[in-house]
């Protein structure tokens, strides 16, 4: 029986719902459409800037499949802006959509949803990697960058 990757499986049906709420909802808020357009466009920029550094590391379950530990480019900043890049295009649709709805379930669900994948994959990658992750933990942010030591 294949291995399910629960972590993966959740923020998968969350965002998908997300979506779903977001096109089928008939409530809209009172957000221009323009500010949900510039955050789904710094999503998709941040995700691809991800892309080029993550490369063949991006596919695959929440269990790390690179034999070394990503640190640059985005990697720099935070340590899961793969996760932010995703919340980021999940609320500019909702905003762009006008959906108070699946803009709730996004900071209920869809983000607790990336957040729980990422902590699932700093234990892993902190056994993986152990010191060297450590250290790198310490000096990086969870989804933001650290701004204060």
């Amino acid at each position: 029986m294949p291995k399910v990757d629960l972590p993966s499986l959740v923020m998968v049906i969350t965002f998908s719902v997300n979506l779903f709420i977001g096109m089928y909802s008939r409530n809209t808020l009172s957000v221009p459409k323009g500010i949900g357009e510039a955050i789904l466009v710094l999503g998709f920029v941040a995700c691809g800037y991800v892309l080029l550094y993550l490369r063949k590391g991006f596919f695959g379950d929440t269990e790390p499949n690179l034999d070394h530990l990503v640190t640059e480019g985005p990697y720099r900043f935070c340590r899961h802006p793969l996760y932010l890049s995703f919340i980021l295009i999940v609320l500019g649709i909702d905003l762009m959509l006008g959906s108070p709805m699946a803009s709730a379930f996004t900071l209920l669900l869809s983000v607790p949803s990336a957040i729980y994948r990422a902590r699932v994959e700093d234990e892993l990658l902190k056994r993986k990697f152990g010191k060297q992750w450590e250290n790198y933990a310490e000096e990086v942010g969870f989804l933001l960058p650290k701004i204060f030591g």
